[in-house]
């Protein structure tokens, strides 16, 4: 009987002390004015500085979009992010950008997409 109880113990106790907090995912969608996903984008998620007194994180994460025009990004927290596309031209002669913002909760995948156009 003893064994029994120490057994169930030990049990809980190895899968209290596995669980993980569920990280908080964001995945942009980078879009040009036409409609079709862009590959290559610079996007930056950040957060405006809120002041003395509030508690923030000022994580700045910077992907690279994929060939499906998506960059994810991993945070531990939920927050609201300031996200920015930017397209630099082959040349180096045309800027293409754009912004908006993305509100993640925690342990949940947000989804945004952003539209970049001729800065």
């Amino acid at each position: 009987m003893k064994r029994s109880i120490y057994l169930l113990l030990g049990v809980i106790f190895l899968l209290s002390s596995c669980y993980e907090e569920p990280l908080t995912k964001a995945v942009i969608t980078v879009y040009n004015t036409q409609g079709e996903v862009v590959s290559g984008a610079e996007v930056t998620l950040s957060q405006d500085d809120m002041g003395p007194g509030v508690n923030q994180t000022n994580i700045i994460d910077i992907k690279t979009s994929d060939m499906l025009g998506q960059t994810e990004h991993l945070f531990k927290l939920e927050s609201i992010m300031n996200v920015d596309a930017v397209l630099y031209g082959s040349v180096g002669d045309t800027i293409q950008s754009g912004h908006t913002v993305i509100r993640l909760t925690r342990g949940k995948t947000e989804h945004k997409e952003i539209e970049i156009s001729p800065y």
